[in-house]
């Protein structure tokens, strides 16, 4: 039988923005299991930054790949 809240497909670019999520957290000196002894509102506060970086950072990596597709002739599919 399925759960669906425990059936989830992976996300395109998860793994990847998992990292940058950490790499941004990190930087701060924080680790993800830091979290969970801050107060809510801090770590409400800096998951929404760090997903922020992390989409800017998807962002790029999605731009410069369409920009080498193009480069070699090929076409980019959105």
């Amino acid at each position: 039988m399925t759960n669906p809240q425990t059936d989830v497909l992976p996300c395109p670019g998860g793994n990847l923005e998992n990292a940058y999520i950490k790499e941004y957290l990190h930087g701060l000196g924080y680790k993800p299991e830091d979290l969970k002894a801050l107060p809510a509102a801090q770590r409400h506060d800096l998951l929404c930054a760090a997903s922020m970086f992390a989409s800017i950072r998807l962002a790029d990596v999605e731009a410069k790949s369409h920009l080498i597709d193009e480069m070699h002739g090929g076409e980019h599919v959105m």
